[in-house]
């Protein structure tokens, strides 16, 4: 396991600030165009992509692995 990865424990906690990213994404996507603040939705998207990428690693770390082939069981 790589250190980058992460305690694997937290995944959970992890999912879901991720949910609740997109819902306030989606709350100010939802706002009529002039009304947006785009600054926000750049922050929101920068830091939900972020976190996606850590969770799949996160995930890809704790996954157990054929010793043979290497696949995903």
């Amino acid at each position: 396991m790589s250190e980058s990865a992460g305690i694997t424990g937290f995944i959970e906690i992890f999912e879901g600030r991720l949910t609740k990213m997109k819902l306030h994404l989606k709350a100010e996507l939802s706002k009529a165009k002039s009304d947006r603040n785009r600054k926000a939705i750049r922050r929101l998207t920068a830091d939900a992509r972020k976190l996606a990428k850590t969770l799949k690693e996160m995930r890809s770390a704790s996954a157990k692995n054929c010793p043979h082939c290497g696949e995903k069981l």
